[in-house]
Order: C-alpha cells, then structure tokens, then sequence
C-alpha cells in the first residue's frame, strides 16, 4: 500500500526539469509549476481516500489516511497502522497486534519501494501527456496521463487530475496490467506547517508493550 500511495505522489511531485522534444510541454508546465510549490513548502500534508477496484470480479475497497512528508522524511497513518521514515530506517506500527517492524528502505526499489523517493524522479521515468480541462465537484481540473518509459512495470498509465485554480492534486488513478484501478483521492491538503524532526521519529515513551521485529541488516 506504501508503494502505490508513493507511485501516485511521485507522479505529481518530482521536478520534472528536462523535457525532452517528445514530452508534452504543456503538460510539463503543469508539473513544474506544482512542483515548484512544493518544493517551496516546509511540509506537504495530505489527507486522502484510497481506493482498490479490480474489474475482474468487480470488487472494490477503500480507506482513509493521511501522510505528512519533508524533505526525504514521512509519516503515514491510516486506521490499521503507522509508518514513519526518519531517513534512516523505515519503522512501521501495527497497534492491534501490538507489533513494530524496523526495515531497511528499498533504496534499489524506485518510487514502488518506498516514500523516500516521493520527490525524485530519477529512478524512475516517465512519459507524460496533456489530455485536456475536465470537471469534478464544481472544479476545473487538468487531466495529465503518465506512461512509465520501462515496459517492464506492472501498471501502464497514472492518470492525474490536477485543480487548475489552486495547481494542486485532486485525484489520480493507476491502472494495472492486472485489470486493478488504484485511486487516490485528495480530500484536504497543508503545505504550511512548520514540523519538528522528532514528528518523524518513532518514539518509545508513546508506544510502549509492543513486541519489536527489527529486519535490518
């Protein structure tokens, strides 16, 4: 789930700075101008809806969260757990079962690793294309479909829907090779906030009787 919340942000968030004669400078102008904002911002808040649809046995689910990142740093929290990444190690909290797995980051993983690389785009290429203006809840959106240059990737396509007033995303959808629609909805964002380091930092004294499962090298 971390790594396809990562591939959506990534895919609005990396700076985009060589468009090549085959990118859609349009759309590279969208990107850049949001991405310039973020890159402006002290910490990039967003609280989200995700959903999972499979087409082929029609099914679908969802859940709610929210992911504050700075710098390379994040937190990620939803109703089952919590994950934080303080730059060196990943460590994600299961509250029910009272467990906390330490990990190593995926540093050879890309974007489908880990949050770390939320804003880079170097490990991982894409194509991008301008679609057009489209309407949603009474907003003007920017429609942007992505295209991962490696073949070899298990989705073929990240369709952003980006505000055209505020140049900020509102939803996006990766579409699998399997038949999986992944969507990933914005339903409220804060790029203000001033946060301290230790707010991504695992803390001891707060969660205490948990069992620890360290799998670092």
């Amino acid at each position: 789930m971390i790594r396809l919340i990562a591939i959506i942000i990534t895919a609005v968030m990396f700076p985009v700075e060589a468009t090549s004669a085959l990118q859609d400078d349009r759309a590279a102008k969208i990107l850049n101008d949001f991405s310039s904002r973020i890159d402006a911002a002290p910490s990039v808040k967003l609280d989200f809806t995700f959903i999972v649809s499979s087409l082929r046995d029609d099914a679908q689910e969802e859940f709610t969260g929210t992911i504050v990142m700075k710098g390379s740093k994040y937190r990620l929290e939803t109703m089952e757990m919590v994950s934080w990444f303080d730059g060196t190690s990943v460590y994600t909290l299961m509250p029910d079962v009272k467990e906390l797995i330490i990990s190593d980051p995926d540093e050879d993983g890309g974007i489908m690793a880990n949050p770390v690389n939320l804003f880079s785009i170097y490990d991982e290429e894409f194509r991008y294309r301008f679609i057009g203006e489209a309407r949603q809840s009474g907003k003007v959106l920017y429609e942007i479909d992505l295209h991962p240059l490696d073949l070899d990737r298990d989705f073929h396509t990240v369709k952003l829907f980006i505000d055209k007033e505020s140049l900020f995303l509102y939803s996006a959808v990766i579409a699998a090779k399997d038949g999986t629609r992944y969507t990933f909805l914005v339903n409220d964002y804060d790029t203000r906030k001033q946060l301290p380091e230790d707010f991504f930092t695992y803390s001891k004294e707060k969660y205490q009787d948990v069992e620890i499962i360290d799998m670092r090298w």
